[in-house]
C-alpha cells in the first residue's frame, strides 16, 4: 500500500527532538548504567585494595616473624650438631654448620627486633631470647677453645655436663611463647580477612555487570596463572589450575581457613648417626628418607609443606577440601612405614626408625613472602598437635600416634587401634585420648 500522503506529511512537521527522542533516552540510559556500573566498580575495587592492603600487611607480618624465629631455633640447632659431631669426630666438615648458623642468626636478630619494636611482649622476649642464645654460642665456643688446646676430653666432658641442654630448652620455650603469640594474632586478622572478603564480595555482585565481571575475571585468572609457577608447590598447581581450593590471586597472600588433616614425620637417631658418620653419608640418609616421604605422599594425596632437616610435615585436604583427609593421613602413615620398611631391607646402613604423628582440624592456608619469593604455608593448632604426637612416640615406642578426632573423621575408631594415652601432650594443658596401633 502506497504511504499515506496525510500521515508522511505529518511526520515530516513533527520536531526532529520528538522524532529523536526514544532512541536518545535509551542511549542514555544504557551510557547512564554503564557509567554507574563502571564507577560502583572503580569504588569497589579501590575499597578492595585499601582493605586488602591493610589486613595483607598484618598477616604477611606475622608471618614473616613466625618464619624468621623459626629460622633462629633451626640455626641454633644446626649450630649445635655440628659442634656435636666435630668434637666426637674431629672432622672439620662439622664446623661449616656451625659458623653457618651463628652467621646466619647473628643477621637475623636485628631483623627481628625492627620487625617486634610495636610489639613491648613480643619485644621483652626478645631482649631474653638474645642473652640466652650468647649464652648457648658461648658453651659452645668454649668446648672447641678447649679441642683446640688439645684437651677434647675436657671439651667433651663439659658437653655432658648437660649445661648446653639447659640453655637450649631455655630457648626453646621462649621462641614457643613468641610463635604462640604470632599465632593468636595471625588467626584474628585473618577472621578479620574473611568478614572484609564478605562484603566486598556482596557489593560486587551488586555492581558489577556481566560484562565487567568477565573483564575482571579474565585478569584476575590471567595474574593467578602468572603466580602459580611462581610459588606454589608442584603439587597445588595442577588442581588450581582447576579452578579449585583457594582459587584467587588475593585469597592466596590474604590466605583463608580450612579443615586439614597434618602429619608430621621425624626420623629418629639422626642426630646420633650424624655425630659418627661423615657428611656425604649423612646426606644420602636424609635424602633415602625424603624420598619415602615423597613417595608415601604421592601415593596417598598428600601436599608435602615443607621438610625440615630430617623431618616433614605433610598435610592432606589442602588446597582442596576433601572428606577423606584424615583417612588419607592415615593410609599415608601406613604407606611411608612400608616405605621405610622397604628401604631398610635394601640398605647397608643401620635400620632408620622414624616417627609419625596425625592430627586434624582447623588450619590457616596462606602465603608469605614477597614478590622475590613467595612460600605456601599451614600454620595452626591442629599442627602443633600434631608435631606433639610425633614428638610422643619415643615416650610411648611406638612409630605412628594418632588423635581421636583423626581415628573419627577416618571412621577408624577401633579398626587396627589402641588406645596408649589420655593424658596431656608435653606443653599442652587439655587431654585427650592418643591411639596407637594395635598389636
Amino acid at each position: 500500500m502506497p504511504p499515506d500522503p496525510a500521515q508522511d506529511s505529518a511526520a515530516r512537521a513533527r520536531p526532529p527532538l520528538l522524532r529523536r527522542l526514544g532512541p536518545l533516552r535509551t542511549r542514555l540510559g544504557l551510557t547512564t548504567v554503564g557509567a554507574m556500573l563502571l564507577l560502583l566498580v572503580g569504588a569497589a575495587n579501590g575499597l578492595l585494595l585499601a582493605w586488602q592492603s591493610t589486613v595483607q600487611h598484618r598477616i604477611t607480618h606475622t608471618l614473616s616473624v613466625d618464619r624468621s624465629l623459626m629460622q633462629v631455633l633451626a640455626d641454633v640447632l644446626d649450630s649445635e650438631t655440628g659442634q656435636r659431631g666435630y668434637l666426637l669426630t674431629g672432622d672439620p666438615a662439622f664446623l661449616t654448620p656451625y659458623t653457618a648458623g651463628l652467621a646466619r642468626i647473628t643477621a637475623e636478630l636485628p631483623l627481628l627486633e625492627a620487625e617486634l619494636r610495636a610489639s613491648p611482649t613480643q619485644a621483652a622476649r626478645l631482649d631474653a631470647l638474645r642473652p640466652a642464645i650468647a649464652r648457648k654460642f658461648a658453651e659452645l665456643e668454649q668446648t672447641l677453645a678447649l679441642d683446640r688446646a688439645g684437651d677434647r676430653e675436657g671439651a667433651l666432658a663439659l658437653v655432658r655436663a648437660g649445661g648446653g641442654k639447659v640453655e637450649m630448652d631455655g630457648i626453646r620455650r621462649i621462641i614457643e611463647s613468641m610463635r604462640m603469640q604470632e599465632d593468636e594474632m595471625l588467626m584474628g586478622d585473618q577472621r578479620h580477612a574473611h568478614r572484609i572478603e564478605t562484603l566486598v564480595g556482596i557489593g560486587s555482585i551488586l555492581s558489577v555487570g556481566i560484562m565487567a565481571l568477565l573483564a575482571v575475571m579474565t585478569l584476575r585468572e590471567a595474574a593467578r596463572r602468572a603466580a602459580l609457577s611462581r610459588f606454589l608447590p608442584a603439587e597445588l598447581a595442577p588442581l588450581l589450575e582447576r579452578g579449585g581450593g583457594i582459587d584467587r590471586g588475593e585469597g592466596l597472600r590474604l590466605g583463608e581457613r580450612r579443615h586439614a588433616a597434618i602429619a608430621f614425620v621425624d626420623m629418629r637417631g639422626s642426630t646420633a648417626i650424624a655425630e659418627r658418620a661423615n657428611p656425604e653419608t649423612v646426606a644420602i640418609l636424609v635424602t633415602g628418607f625424603r624420598r619415602c616421604v615423597a613417595q608415601a605422599a604421592r601415593e596417598t594425596g598428600g601436599v608435602i609443606d615443607k621438610f625440615m632437616g630430617d623431618g616433614a610435615l605433610v598435610v592432606f585436604g589442602v588446597p582442596e577440601a576433601r572428606a577423606d583427609a584424615a583417612a588419607q593421613a592415615l593410609a599415608f602413615a601406613d604407606r611411608l612405614e612400608a616405605e621405610v620398611a622397604a628401604w631398610n631391607a635394601g640398605a647397608a646402613q643401620d635400620p632408620v626408625r622414624i616417627g609419625i604423628g596425625v592430627h586434624c582440624g582447623e588450619v590457616f592456608v596462606g602465603v608469605v613472602g614477597d614478590d622475590d619469593r613467595l612460600e605456601f604455608t599451614v600454620l595452626g593448632d591442629a599442627v602443633n598437635v600434631a608435631a606433639r604426637l610425633e614428638q610422643a612416640t619415643k615416650t610411648f615406642g611406638v612409630t605412628t600416634l594418632v588423635s581421636q578426632a583423626a581415628l573419627e573423621a577416618a571412621q577408624a575408631s577401633g579398626a587396627g587401634w589402641r588406645e596408649v594415652s589420655r593424658s596431656a601432650l608435653r606443653g599442652r594443658q587439655e587431654a585427650f585420648p592418643i591411639y596407637g596401633r594395635a598389636a
